[in-house]
């Protein structure tokens, strides 16, 4: 059984004072916690790769749109374990500004909600002022 676990390249805890049963604990947590960020390591680069190739699909796609002479504008929203990516490229003005649109982003338009809630609210009042 070690006596020593290495926390860095150089730096390692001496364990040497813990009885033997105490030292095996610590030795299979310190082995779980290195293959968790195993794991999480290559999920990562497996994210990392995928999100590659898709911007270079995208990229050539959009090259091969605009250089026919066609008005492309291309956009891409991803939530992986690396964070959120949002793309947009392309020959438009659209393009050209940079800027997603809320549905483009995910983010969710109330606005006809609103309008509907509204209208019920105008219904009710009407109807209230009509029952007098």
């Amino acid at each position: 059984m070690p006596t020593t676990v290495p926390i860095g390249p150089t730096t390692s805890i001496d364990l040497s004072w813990l009885p033997e049963h105490e030292r095996k604990a610590l030795m299979a947590d310190y082995a779980k916690g290195v293959l968790d960020i195993a794991k999480k390591a290559q999920d990562l680069h497996v994210d990392v790769g995928a999100l590659k190739s898709t911007l270079g699909t995208l990229s050539d796609t959009t090259k091969d749109v605009a250089a026919s002479g066609a008005a492309v504008t291309v956009t891409h929203t991803q939530q992986t374990s690396i964070g959120r990516t949002e793309v947009i490229m392309g020959n438009t003005e659209q393009a050209q500004k940079g800027r997603l649109t809320k549905s483009q982003t995910g983010e969710r338009d109330y606005t006809l909600v609103y309008v509907i809630a509204g209208l019920i609210a105008l219904v009710l009042v009407v109807m209230a002022v009509a029952g007098r």
